[in-house]
């Protein structure tokens, strides 16, 4: 895609790792075999299995029905993380970040105190980004607009998944922990239904975005942080 191909509602474009309303869940049951949580459908058990992680899985409709900004589809998320596209445009952020000395993440506000800047090690589920859509971002995105934080990362290695944690209760399973993370590798990982792909910021050197994005040639008005 191109920021220009993106869908458009209400007059913003809709980010590439966007949920769509139209993009319904449609995991199998899940259970449990050989010591690890599976999907009763053994061949979309298949299909949807990642390093090592069980994935949810979503119907792929993107433009179908309404943005849902503030969720990721698990599939364009992963996508973005492991071949580092842009997470609003969808295309490849390699030369922008050899240019550059590094590829560009941004981190919101937590509070009202604004944002906290990105620590070397950090890890996150936010894909990186091109500096023009970075700067459309903050311009328009709710959780930006309280405030965010900008940096170059030299190497975001994949670290692990978020998704819900789950345990064997006798022939069963039951979720244990909804917001859990599990590193690839682990003896987590094989009980996880993984809806995020979670990367290790390594290398990271704050930056001004406003100075960046005059560099760059964009409009300043509008921008805040």
């Amino acid at each position: 895609m191109s920021l220009e191909s993106l869908p458009v509602h209400r007059g913003l474009r809709v980010p590439y790792v966007a949920a769509w309303t139209g993009e319904k869940d449609i995991s199998p049951a899940v259970t449990t075999a050989a010591g690890a949580l599976r999907y009763v459908d053994p061949v979309v058990d298949s299909a949807c299995r990642w390093q090592g992680a069980l994935w949810r899985r979503l119907m792929r409709a993107q433009g179908e029905g309404e943005p849902v900004f503030e969720a990721l589809h698990p599939v364009r998320q992963r996508r973005a993380m492991w071949e580092q596209l842009c997470q609003v445009c969808g295309v490849s952020v390699a030369e922008e970040a050899a240019e550059m000395g590094g590829a560009l993440y941004l981190g919101g506000a937590d509070g009202p105190v604004g944002a906290d800047p990105i620590a070397d090690g950090e890890r996150t589920e936010n894909p990186p980004l091109h500096i023009a859509c970075a700067w459309e971002s903050v311009r328009h995105c709710r959780h930006l607009l309280a405030g965010y934080t900008a940096a170059r990362v030299v190497e975001p290695r994949q670290w692990g998944v978020a998704g819900t944690l789950h345990a064997a209760a006798g022939r069963t399973v039951v979720p244990v922990k909804k917001a859990a993370r599990a590193a690839y590798g682990s003896s987590l990982l094989p009980w996880m239904l993984a809806e995020r792909a979670l990367v290790e910021l390594v290398g990271v050197r704050t930056v001004d975005l406003a100075v960046e994005a005059e560099c760059a040639g964009l409009a300043l008005a509008g921008g805040r942080r």
